[in-house]
This record gives structure tokens, C-alpha cells and sequence, in this order.
């Protein structure tokens, strides 16, 4: 079909550059579509018989994928299934990259799964790392993944429990370090950033190394602007906040705070104390700044200073331990501070046990209230 057209525009006089042939290509994948729609049902039959998709999600995949023989999906999928995958997994990798299922197995797939086998990695650890980025099979082995794989080995200078470290980071491995990730590296530790922190901050947060120098540098600028101390884990943090956190967010988010009565040194506390205050969703800090503010009549000064609380979720920890709070109270039984900001951060376990548990022969409604919490039942086994 696409050498029939190319000898339509050649007959026709039209000019055919390479800009041409992409286009060319597209259009000769509708005709064939158009005139053969049984190779779009069939491919939809397939991912939903044989790769475990939705008719929905397989409907969407066949805009981006046809196929017209099933002998390399075949091998790909028998390939995961001789690594452990489940059905599940191996539905999600094939919705995110249909195009895997085109490959040869034998000579792109499986020897990057034997890249995995020989440098530590465990079967379950493979599943692991390709169902938490899929995209890792598409990269090339010789010029991605095993260059990387040395490379950053040899900036951590550990040969002992390497390769578990690097599986909290694994999308490390497909990355372009030349290009982003070593020059920040470098900036961090030409800062005064300790290198078990500027370790910590590539293996929890590797995206957030992947920012242009520039814009990075304005980061570190910023933060040390505020008043972050480059030698703690918080700097970091902050680094990884402010790379989630786009400029146009950062302003509305301060005005969402001056809304409720933060100046804009106070925004600052808070960021200082918990960075990710500025990316928790509008609606999110709307609903706890009034439960807080002005239902509890703390001071805005006093929540900012206690910016953790914000993060806290208000149907599974703010709503039924206020509810606890105001029962003990009620009933004159002690519950340890007479600060509710200070309930909230007792860990779950410990709370259910000391305030739950303890009181509930005497107050059989502590337990109704937080019947909904699972924290409740879990702790209630153990006990």
C-alpha cells in the first residue's frame, strides 16, 4: 500500500521529500485500517484475550498500535511470564508501551533481563523495576542501561548492597546522566552538600536531578535564599519540593496561604519546617486551614509553624481524632496534651492502643468512631 501511493504521487508529478514520509506512512495506515477493519478487532481481541486488558483500555491502545501478526507478542508476553509477571502487571506494562509487544524478544527484551539476572537483581526484583517503569525495555542495553548501571556505580563507590540501593532509582538507568544528572550532582557537592545526602537525594528523588542546570542552580539559589543549610536532609527535600512546585503554582499558593492570614515569612516557616506545603492541592489546604483557623480558632501563625498538619488526611486522621479528642474531653479522661495539633502526630499504632483500647470498656463510643479506620483493626489483632 505504501509503495502503491508513493507510485501515485510519482505518477502524479508530486513532489516527495523525506518530510513526506511520515505522513505517507499514517495515511497508509488508515486506508489499510479503513479497508481491512478486522485487523483493528483482532488486535482489540488479542489485548484483551491474551494481554489481560479492558476492552476499553485495548480499544484506546489500537490508536497507537495494529498488529498484524502476533508472533513477536507472543514471545514478549511468554518472556514476562517465565519471570514471574502476573496478568495485571503485564496488562499495565503492554497499556503504557503497546509497542514492546513489536519487539524482538530474543534480541531486545531478553537480554535486558539478563543484564538484571547477572548484576544482582532477583526475578522479583525485575518485576518490580519494569512494572514501576516499563519504559526501562525500550531503552537500548549496550548504550542506556549497562553504561549507567556502571557509571553509577562508580560515583556511589559501593560494590556491597549496590544493587538494592540503585532499585529504589532504577529509572536512573534510563536516563541521559551526562546531560542533567551528573553536572546538578556536581553542583551539589561544589555547595557544601554532604555526599551521603546528595546520595539520598539521587536515589529518593532522581527526577528532581533532571532539571536544566540553570533552572536547577536557581533552586539551590532560592533555597539558600530562604534559609535552608545546605548540610541537613532537609535541603534536599526542599529541592525535590521545588521541582514538583511550577513557579505559577508557587504564587497562587502563596496568595491561598495570605487568604487565611499567612504573611509571606510565614509561608516561608512552613515551607522550611514541611517543603511540600506548597504542593498540596488547593482544595486540600482550603479544607484544613478552616477546620483549623476557623473552626478551631488557631492562630495562623500557630499552623504554620505545624505545617505537617496540613498533610495529614482530614477523613482518616484530623476528622475521627478530633472526634476522640472532644470524647475524652467529655468524659474527663486524660489524652496526654491538651494541644489537638500535638494529637494528631501520635503514630497510629501507639494511639490506637493508648487512647482506643485503653478506654474502651469506659467509653464504647471510641471505638464506633474510629470503626472506619483500619489502622484500628490492625492494631486491635496484634493486641
Amino acid at each position: 500500500m505504501y509503495r502503491f501511493l508513493h507510485r501515485c504521487c510519482f505518477r502524479l508529478s508530486i513532489p516527495l521529500d523525506r518530510s513526506c514520509a511520515a505522513p505517507l506512512r499514517l495515511l497508509h495506515d488508515k486506508v489499510y485500517k479503513t479497508l481491512n477493519p478486522s485487523v483493528s478487532d483482532a488486535t482489540v481481541s488479542y489485548l484483551v484475550g491474551s494481554c489481560g486488558l479492558s476492552p476499553a483500555a485495548a480499544l484506546s491502545v489500537t490508536k497507537k498500535l495494529t498488529l498484524k501478526a502476533t508472533d513477536a507478542a507472543d514471545s514478549f508476553l511468554s518472556l514476562l511470564k517465565s519471570y514471574t509477571f502476573t496478568q495485571p502487571q503485564i496488562a499495565y506494562i503492554v497499556t503504557t508501551h503497546p509497542e514492546l509487544l513489536t519487539y524482538n524478544s530474543e534480541k531486545k527484551i531478553k537480554p535486558k533481563l539478563e543484564f538484571f539476572l547477572d548484576v544482582g537483581y532477583s526475578n522479583s526484583d525485575i518485576v518490580n523495576i519494569v512494572t514501576n517503569n516499563p519504559q526501562i525495555l525500550c531503552f537500548s542495553l549496550e548504550n542506556r542501561l549497562r553504561p549507567n548501571f556502571h557509571m553509577l556505580k562508580s560515583i556511589f563507590n559501593v560494590d556491597r548492597g549496590f544493587t538494592i540501593t540503585i532499585l529504589n532509582a532504577s529509572q536512573l538507568l534510563g536516563l541521559r546522566l551526562e546531560g542533567f544528572i551528573l553536572p546538578n550532582m556536581k553542583t551539589l557537592r561544589d555547595i557544601g552538600v554532604p555526599r551521603h545526602n546528595v546520595m539520598k537525594f539521587v536515589t529518593r528523588y532522581p527526577r528532581a536531578l533532571t532539571k536544566s542546570s540553570s533552572h536547577f542552580n536557581k533552586d539551590v539559589a532560592l533555597l539558600k535564599q530562604i534559609g535552608f543549610d545546605v548540610s541537613l536532609p532537609m535541603f534536599i527535600v526542599g529541592m525535590n519540593a521545588l521541582s514538583i512546585v511550577p513557579q505559577s503554582s508557587w504564587d497562587k499558593k502563596l496568595e491561598l496561604y495570605r487568604s487565611f492570614g499567612w504573611s509571606k515569612e510565614d509561608t516561608l516557616t512552613a515551607f522550611r519546617k514541611y517543603p511540600y506545603c506548597m504542593s498540596l492541592s488547593d482544595e486540600k489546604i482550603k479544607r484544613h486551614m478552616t477546620f483549623f483557623v476557623e473552626k478551631l480558632k488557631f492562630d495562623p501563625i500557630y499552623v504554620a509553624k505545624r505545617p505537617n498538619c496540613l498533610a495529614f488526611s482530614f477523613e482518616k486522621r484530623i476528622s475521627p481524632r478530633y472526634k476522640i479528642f472532644c470524647l475524652l474531653e467529655s468524659k474527663g479522661l486524660p489524652k496526654g496534651t491538651k494541644d489537638f495539633a500535638s494529637f494528631l502526630y501520635i503514630p497510629e499504632k501507639e494511639f490506637v492502643k493508648k487512647y482506643i483500647i485503653k478506654h474502651a470498656d469506659r467509653v464504647p463510643e471510641l471505638l464506633k468512631v474510629y470503626e472506619d479506620n483500619l489502622g484500628v483493626f490492625g492494631c486491635k489483632e496484634e493486641h
